[in-house]
């Protein structure tokens, strides 16, 4: 039951976090040459703030420890993200809820270390292809 209710704290909070993220008003930044700046300094830094409030609500909802769901979130996230199109908003808050969640079972502390390395060895894959494979290319 613990499980459950860490997964569903860590799914909450990045639902939080990616509203959190559509409010905020990144179109108003991409204007002419500062497209270049949005994207190479706004854009991480809003991220880095969404990870942020996602551990700061785990913290609040009692996932301990918070701290690797809230690094491996965003990885998980942005795996999916650049191999899969999520197209609208809907979509990308419903996968980024489940790549928490996922992210919180992985990183749970009763599971055994060879289910960790099962469950997160997708994840390493879905990175290699969507994120690393177009730079080396």
């Amino acid at each position: 039951m613990l499980l459950v209710r860490r997964c569903l704290v860590a799914a909450a909070s990045a639902l939080l976090a990616a509203l959190a993220v559509n409010a905020f008003p990144a179109d108003d930044l991409c204007v002419g040459a500062g497209c270049m700046l949005v994207g190479l300094f706004v854009a991480p830094l809003i991220v880095l703030g969404a990870a942020l409030l996602a551990y700061a609500l785990m913290a609040l909802g009692r996932v301990r420890p918070a701290w690797p769901v809230a690094l491996a979130g965003p990885i998980t996230l942005l795996a999916v993200v650049t191999t899969v199109d999520v197209g609208t908003f809907p979509v990308f808050a419903a996968a980024a809820a489940a790549c928490y969640a996922y992210a919180a079972l992985v990183t749970a502390d009763g599971l055994p270390n060879a289910w960790r390395v099962a469950l997160g060895s997708p994840v390493v894959v879905l990175f290699a292809w969507g994120v690393v494979w177009p730079i080396v290319r």
